[in-house]
């Protein structure tokens, strides 16, 4: 812990084992976690980082950043995340000057550059130097951002890079996040760090193909970016969530003499979560974007108050009006062209409220939405300009006849909703209580995303799978069981999932968790399969575009022989050219779509590809840039060519009228065992984790059989 934010430091290695003990010996005590990445190291790398405490996670795609997402799933949500080379090349001891910045609020972002610093002699060669200018001339040119190095010893706040939607798997992932970042208007603030002379051979300065490798990708991964920013669409919307941190004897004062200063802050507390709640609600789309200007406390109290999925800026000094511009400047200079800012006092604003005032703004340069005390619950525009908010006798019942003269001088056209009561008096709190009362007859907040993992004696697989998802508010995990007889339900109870019992039979399954999910949209994982980190704003954005029916993710095996390469580029040219994705992809849709597709048809095999069929009819099937990491264990246990064959087979004999009955005969012939006591991961055998020792999920019983239409 460091200024009272939680560190995790992430450490990609391949053949790093004579470096990376004093690497790991340098890191200051006060970070929380260490997360070391082993790339396929074949001298000792893992044994080594263990001896000297961190914890060790295997990624057997060669690649810096696939290395650098796998190590992300593996933290518990900190604050900020440091990036840091495993080759001693990176001095730990000056991580403080990269988190000291983020922790003041005066960055999101923080690169430590070599070129600012100081570089020891042979520490950097002149293909890199050479590259590392080149390159950030180039974003200097495009972004108008300052740029000086590439460095890899980097932190940047966890809410900002789950935000940046990171997927890049090799050497573009820092130039990715450096351009993101900007394309975002994230704050990046550069600091020197010192070059020291690395410990080993560079994978990639150290030979020609690894130099011509490196500065290929990162020219075409600048391009890509600066081609994307022409692309963005210029409709983005953004909520500005005003509201201050609920500190008992500062919060809601007026509260104090009936409530007690705890009770104020309790209010201030619920009244935001609900505002929050409704915010969560009215985003539909990865182009939407919710920021929360606070003030008191801190962004880590924020966070842990209010949840990580947000945005969160301190609203500065001065008065009300200079805080609004400040925050609809900012949100307009990110390239957001229809911005709605909204209090946390109003408890009758929902969802609807807040789409009806971003349409408004299809006809109208401000949308005002009136409180009965005088001034407003809602203010949104297009483009804010200092005079909006000067003149303002702010706290006054004043507020808000000078705000549309002021507006009407500008010559801006306005629109006016429904007038609704604020809750600021202690005569004000029946309208909370009635807001509440609505709330428990009609519960509004449900999850965005539903996930349903069908089981059966998965004990050996399930913590890791589960533990990919993480804990999100807006996702709900539901386990549907066939029937297990070993710890399966306990692991699946202790990672936070709703378990629900069903009769055995994937289709069944799936459609049993469909059955009782809350969310808009569905998730079927298997049991032997991770998400990729920010998979939940890949989701978003897949079924965002226009045609589409369903998504998938790309696919990838947990193991890393050639032969199963092969799988990969195959299954991922049928997914993205062909546009049919198998149930170890990870499908997902809309609640709406699954429903009027029928569900999964009751099919003792196949029942994937049949859906797809059937939603393929329906529009695109759009596959996320990032891949889901299945298990290997089906074709380790039988070959990978016999297993590839018998899938070949069963979809020759599908599309020839064969019977699913006579199909799940030859499917038999090569299906794998439930996760044995050890899985092959990396070419390696590495024994199985045991899970958490007792389940406090939800355990509900529901019919035999949930079908859906044929």
């Amino acid at each position: 812990m460091k200024s009272k934010m939680s560190i995790a430091v992430v450490i990609p290695s391949l053949n790093e084992a004579a470096a990376i003990g004093h690497v790991l010996d340098a890191v200051p005590p006060w970070v929380d976690a260490i997360v070391v990445v082993d790339n396929g190291s074949t001298d000792g790398t893992a044994v080594v980082a263990r001896q000297h405490g961190a914890s060790v996670v295997f990624e057997p795609r060669r690649g810096y950043g696939a290395a650098c997402l796998r190590g992300l799933s593996a933290v518990e949500r900190p604050d900020i995340v440091v990036f840091l080379d495993a080759d001693n090349s990176d001095d730990p001891s000056e991580m403080a000057s990269l988190i000291e910045p983020i922790a003041g609020g005066e960055a999101d972002l923080v690169i430590g550059s070599r070129a600012l610093g100081q570089a020891d002699p042979g520490s950097l060669t002149w293909p890199q130097r050479s590259g590392n200018a080149l390159a950030s001339a180039l974003m200097r040119r495009i972004w108008k951002q300052t740029c000086t190095d590439l460095g890899p010893f980097r932190a940047i706040r966890f809410s900002a890079l789950l935000d940046l939607g990171m997927n890049d798997l090799g050497y573009g992932w820092t130039v990715q996040m450096q351009a993101r970042a900007f394309r975002r208007g994230l704050r990046v603030v550069e600091v020197p760090v010192h070059c020291r002379k690395r410990i080993g051979r560079s994978k990639i300065s150290g030979t020609v193909r690894g130099v011509v490798g490196a500065g290929t990708k990162i020219l075409s991964t600048i391009a890509c970016e600066a081609l994307a920013r022409s692309r963005e669409t210029r409709a983005r919307r953004c909520l500005l969530v005003f509201t201050r941190y609920p500190e008992p004897g500062v919060t809601k004062t007026r509260m104090i003499p009936v409530l007690g200063a705890e009770g104020a802050a309790q209010l201030q507390r619920d009244m935001t979560n609900r505002t929050l709640s409704e915010a969560r609600r009215w985003r539909r789309c990865a182009a939407d974007a919710i920021v929360v200007p606070f003030t008191g406390g801190t962004q880590y109290a924020m966070c842990e108050a209010f949840g990580y999925d947000l945005a969160y800026m301190p609203q500065g000094e001065g008065s009300l009006g200079d805080r609004l511009y400040r925050a609809f400047q900012r949100a307009h200079d990110e390239g957001f062209r229809e911005i709605v800012a909204i209090g946390a006092d109003c408890p009758s604003v929902d969802a609807a409220v807040l789409n009806h005032a971003f349409d408004s703004l299809n006809a109208h340069d401000v949308v005002v939405g009136p409180a009965t005390d005088g001034g407003y619950y809602l203010v949104g525009m297009h483009s804010p300009q200092p005079e909006m908010f000067q003149g303002i006798s702010w706290g006054t019942p004043h507020v808000l006849e000078q705000s549309l003269i002021n507006f009407e001088r500008l010559g801006l056209r306005i629109s006016q909703l429904e007038t609704r009561p604020d809750v600021d008096e202690p005569a004000d709190l029946v309208v909370w209580e009635e807001a509440r009362n609505r709330t428990a007859v009609n519960p509004p907040i449900k999850p965005r995303l539903s996930i349903v993992v069908p089981t059966l004696n998965e004990e050996a697989c399930l913590y890791e799978t589960l533990s990919s998802i993480g804990e999100q508010p807006d996702v709900e995990i539901i386990v549907v069981d066939g029937g297990s007889v070993d710890r399966t339900c306990a692991i699946a109870g202790a990672c936070g999932a709703r378990v629900v019992r069903s009769a055995p039979g994937r289709a069944i399954q799936m459609n049993a968790g469909a059955a009782v999910a809350s969310g808009d949209i569905l998730l079927f994982l298997h049991a032997d399969t991770r998400l990729p980190f920010g998979f939940f704003q890949q989701v978003e954005a897949c079924l965002d575009v226009a045609g589409t029916s369903a998504g998938a993710f790309r696919f990838a095996v947990d193991d890393s022989c050639a032969s199963l390469r092969l799988i990969e580029i195959g299954a991922n040219w049928r997914s993205t050219k062909l546009q049919f994705p198998f149930g170890d992809q990870a499908i997902f849709l809309c609640r709406e779509t699954f429903q009027k597709v029928g569900g999964f048809r009751d099919l003792p095999t196949m029942e994937d590809y049949d859906l797809v069929q059937r939603l393929r009819k329906m529009g695109r099937v759009t596959i996320a840039s990032s891949a889901v990491i299945t298990s290997a264990r089906r074709w380790l246990k039988r070959g990978v060519w016999r297993t590839t064959f018998n899938h070949l087979l069963m979809i020759l004999g599908w599309n020839l009228g064969i019977s699913p009955p006579r199909l799940a005969r030859w499917r038999a012939d090569a299906d794998e065992p439930r996760c044995p006591a050890a899985v092959r991961i990396g070419g390696q055998n590495q024994a199985l984790k045991e899970g958490p020792p007792a389940p406090h999920g939800h355990d509900t019983d529901i019919p035999e059989r949930a079908k859906g239409q044929s």
